[in-house]
């Protein structure tokens, strides 16, 4: 007979894990653990039953275990070591020790997630149409400091779109 089944050990409860059990599993904040999913195009699921509360956000184990297994959480771990450090000698006043420090300070590489999203030039082209909506729209926008957005910014979404009109007319690709 074996020993009773307790709540939430079998069936689909065991597929699908909370925002908050998510972070705690791989310890990381909120703002990393967002930033970690939009980099690797992770995305919550609606399970059938929501075995927490209808209020939660729910993920899948498969998803978390895939992020767990990721370079990029290394990366985020030896930044922090690295700010906890770099934050120490500051306030040791080891000044020299902290800007040796900065000289080696960790950095984030996301050309294997531009390798894994786009695996050929053909789906990078694909989504291609994004990028020049958004930089067509950073080169309307107006200069203004509530905005937030820097000039040189707007500057260079500016250039860029006229470069890509020229391209688009030299090469006489619309008819």
């Amino acid at each position: 007979m074996g020993r009773p089944m307790k709540k939430g050990e079998r069936g689909e409860a065991t597929q699908f894990l909370t925002r908050s059990m998510a972070i705690r599993r791989l310890q990381l904040s909120l703002p990393e653990f967002r930033q970690l999913c939009i980099l690797k195009g992770i995305y919550p699921r609606e399970p059938r039953k929501k075995f927490k509360g209808t209020n939660k956000t729910y993920y899948h184990v498969k998803d978390i275990k895939y992020l767990e297994q990721d370079k990029i959480m290394d990366t985020l771990r030896r930044i922090k070591i690295y700010s906890r450090k770099h934050t120490r000698l500051l306030q040791r006043g080891e000044k020299k020790e902290a800007e040796e420090m900065e000289a080696r300070r960790p950095r984030m590489e996301f050309q294997h997630i531009i390798k894994e999203r786009y695996p050929s030039f053909v789906d990078c082209l694909k989504d291609l149409d994004d990028a020049l909506c958004l930089v067509f729209l950073y080169a309307k926008f107006p200069t203004h400091e509530y905005l937030g957005i820097e000039r040189e910014t707007i500057k260079n979404c500016q250039k860029l779109a006229y470069e890509w009109m020229l391209y688009c007319t030299v090469t006489r690709c619309f008819k």
